[in-house]
Order: C-alpha cells, then sequence, then structure tokens
C-alpha cells in the first residue's frame, strides 16, 4: 500500500514537472515575449541616451530611470505578460477543459503553470533591471545591488495578483492592462495612506530605503507629506505576505471554479 501510494506521489510530480516544462516552453515562445523585447529594447535606448551626460549620480538614475520607467511601467506589465497567458489564456482559447479532464489535481495543475509564469516574469523583471543598470553606465551600476531585491519582492506580488485574475475573470489580460496602468497609478498618486493599495508603494518604500546610501531620502523625491512611508522590514513582509494570500485565493478559485468552456 505504501508502495503504491509513493510510485502515485513520483507519478504525480513527474507530471507537475512536465506541465511546468510545457508551460515555460509556450509562453516563452508567445508574443507575450517579443512585446516585453520590444519594450525593454525601447527602454535601453531611452537609458542609454541619458546616460551620454557625464557626471550622472545614482540618484539621478533611481529618480529618472528606475522610478520613473520601469517600477511605473514595465515591471507590471513585465509580470502580467505571462501571468495572464497560462491559464487565463487557455481559458479564452477554450483549452482548458481539456487540461482539467486529465488525472492531474487542480492545485497541481495551477502551481506547476504559475511558477512556469512566475519564473519568465522575475527572468524578464530582474534581467531588466540587471541590463538597465548596465546600460546607465557606473550610476546605474552602483545602483544595481540595492534595487534587485524590491523588484524580485514585487514581482511576486505582481505575478500572484495577475494570476488570481486570470482564473477569476474573463479578458484577463484588458483587466490586468487597466489596473497596470490606470488603476495602480491612480492610487498610488493619492495623497495619505490610500496609495497603501498599491503595490507600487511597497516598491518605493524598499527603494527608497535601499537608496539612502546615494542620498535618496525614505520618502523619495516627492513632498513627504505626500508619500509617508513605511519601514522597509515591513514592506518586505507586505509584499511577501500579500504575494503568498493572492496566490493562495488563486489556487483556490482555479480548485473550486467550474470551467465549462
Amino acid at each position: 500500500m505504501k508502495t503504491t501510494s509513493k510510485a502515485g506521489i513520483l507519478r504525480r510530480a513527474a507530471a507537475g514537472w512536465h506541465l511546468f516544462a510545457l508551460s515555460f516552453s509556450r509562453l516563452f515562445r508567445s508574443r507575450q515575449t517579443l512585446v516585453c523585447a520590444l519594450l525593454l529594447g525601447l527602454a535601453s535606448i531611452a537609458v542609454a541616451a541619458w546616460s551620454l551626460r557625464d557626471e550622472r549620480t545614482p540618484a539621478e538614475f533611481i529618480e529618472q530611470i528606475f522610478l520613473a520607467v520601469f517600477v511605473s511601467f514595465l515591471l507590471p506589465v513585465f509580470s502580467l505578460c505571462y501571468a495572464t497567458a497560462g491559464l487565463a489564456a487557455d481559458r479564452e482559447e477554450r483549452t482548458l477543459v481539456y487540461l482539467l479532464l486529465t488525472p492531474l489535481p487542480r492545485p497541481l495543475v495551477f502551481l506547476s503553470t504559475s511558477a512556469a509564469s512566475l519564473l519568465l516574469a522575475a527572468a524578464w523583471t530582474v534581467g531588466g533591471t540587471t541590463l538597465l543598470c548596465w546600460i546607465g553606465g557606473p550610476a546605474g551600476r552602483q545602483a544595481w545591488g540595492p534595487l534587485c531585491p524590491a523588484v524580485a519582492y514585487s514581482t511576486g506580488a505582481y505575478v500572484a495578483l495577475f494570476l488570481l485574475v486570470g482564473v477569476t475573470f474573463r479578458r484577463a489580460t484588458i483587466i490586468a492592462l487597466a489596473y497596470a496602468l490606470f488603476i495602480e497609478t491612480l492610487i498610488g498618486n493619492m495623497p495619505g495612506i490610500a496609495k497603501r493599495l498599491a503595490i507600487s508603494f511597497y516598491t518605493r518604500c524598499l527603494i527608497f530605503d535601499a537608496g539612502a546610501e546615494f542620498g535618496i531620502g525614505a520618502s523619495g523625491p516627492s513632498d513627504p507629506n505626500l508619500f509617508i512611508p513605511i519601514a522597509a522590514d515591513s514592506a518586505r513582509t507586505i509584499l511577501c505576505l500579500l504575494g503568498g494570500g493572492l496566490l493562495l485565493a488563486g489556487l483556490l478559485v482555479f480548485t473550486f471554479r467550474e470551467y465549462t468552456r
């Protein structure tokens, strides 16, 4: 009995690994990769032009390039490109029902495809940070170390959010884009504590804390009365709890929801 149970677990683990590999390959070869490459290429050209002026500082790179371009736009877009291209794409193409007919448990299906989305999103966000910092010259290279952890934590939270959107709503990509480009920006620019509903708020708290060594205050470049930061440890904890909670919510929705077509 124990041998049979162990064999069943190993078979499911192998099936989950194969599903992960298939999802990763399919996502990597999708049009989302072309979109991400195009956006990163345009951003790289802009950073290269910015770096041509001598005596650029890490503080200028963080404020003028990283916060304005990467955190506000590229970070959420890279995350949603892959988070909404997995199960949500299968649902839109009406192929999800065939995947659900397999003997794989739904939680394993969700976790395998989600892992592929998270890995690819992290590759673009952390890799994009590395590329832009390298192109940004000495100023960007000095800022690279403090910036990467903030990007990694935020990527996990964004991917978990967009995975939940993908398994809950139809036209998930449109909804995720609306959130990333409009709702997140609107909430993030509200005065007081209202901006704490936005993931970008906690990203900025981590960046401002890590960038203090470059002369960037904890309140950032804006009026301290408009941006009321929290401690970096609290921001990391909230991003981890938020990512884990959203991932669990997506898992529960996918497990118990009926997808008929």
